[in-house]
């Protein structure tokens, strides 16, 4: 697993961090995993920053991974623009499904 960290250092609290999960075996692709920003330290670009430094990491310190995959929720357009601009581009959906029972009478 490959993270990086956001360091605040007036609290000397992390603020946000990314994650890439790297398999040993190199055929098999990376997945970017969580990014997470506090809300409060939003607006900086620190998810597009440490993904950044996250993804030259990778290329740096295992060289030969076939292309990164990710996961992104359609209704958070700002994390899908953030991808956009780091060079994902859609592959596929998934669409999950509730049914509402109501109670018996």
């Amino acid at each position: 697993m490959l993270t990086a960290t956001a360091l605040h250092e007036p609290s000397a609290h992390l603020v946000a961090f990314t994650q890439l999960s790297v398999l040993a075996e190199r055929e098999r692709s990376v997945g970017q995993e969580d990014t997470l920003v506090l809300r409060e330290h939003r607006g900086h670009r620190l998810g597009m920053l440490l993904k950044t430094a996250n993804l030259e990491f990778l290329a740096q310190d295992s060289p030969g991974h076939p292309p990164v995959t990710t996961l992104n929720a359609e209704e958070n357009r700002h994390m899908l623009e953030v991808n956009e601009a780091l060079g994902f581009v859609p592959m596929g959906s998934e669409g999950a499904w509730k049914r509402f029972v109501p109670p018996a009478v």
